[in-house]
């Protein structure tokens, strides 16, 4: 047995489900041997699998759109009592909930990939988060590290405060897509 076998053995006993027999020959796509997988089965057949990595992924996101909201308005200048200096190391939390997102999610999408894959919503939102960490990453690059090192003229230029509200649209369109994808299908509402 190799270590695979074991590991997804292992992960259906301690789920408590059965793995979904499969005829010797059948060609799986990608997305139904995700959802068979021990990962797949134990996020969608178990009973509470599900809703604690969607309450996980939650987690992730509140902290991730918590700090990019913190930062942007400080940028705005409605928090001016969050020093310079600890703008960077405020974003590096937020990479922490980026983390926790991305495992989560992964995870979720797992249990239910070939319904995932179709849904344009969550595409769009793959999409959005990938922009609102590319947008961090130039935020943090062009404002925020220059800021810390003293440069404070960077912390009121239009420059920052239309990365600021530009990161809020981002992080709430992240937010409003990821609801969606419950309600709006390819086929529609």
């Amino acid at each position: 047995m190799s270590i695979f076998d074991w590991l997804s053995q292992s992960l259906f006993s301690a789920c408590g489900v059965e793995p979904t027999p499969v005829e010797p020959g059948t060609v799986l796509s990608t997305f139904d041997w995700m959802e068979q997988s021990a990962v797949g089965s134990c996020v969608m057949q178990t009973p509470m699998g599900f809703y604690i990595l969607l309450a996980i992924h939650s987690v992730g996101l509140a902290i991730i759109v918590g700090v990019m909201l913190v930062i942007s308005l400080r940028l705005l200048g409605v928090a001016r009592g969050i020093s310079a200096q600890a703008l960077p190391k405020i974003i590096t939390l937020g990479w922490w909930g980026f983390w926790v997102n991305a495992v989560s999610g992964i995870s979720l999408f797992i249990g239910e990939a070939n319904k995932m894959f179709g849904n344009t919503t969550f595409r769009w939102k793959l999409f959005l988060i990938f922009v609102g960490m590319v947008s961090a990453l130039i935020l943090n690059k062009t404002i925020l590290k220059p800021a810390a090192a003293g440069d404070l003229s960077k912390l009121d230029s239009s420059s920052a405060k239309n990365q600021a509200y530009f990161s809020i649209f981002i992080w709430l369109a992240v937010i409003t897509t990821g609801r969606m994808i419950a309600y709006i299908t390819d086929s529609g509402l």
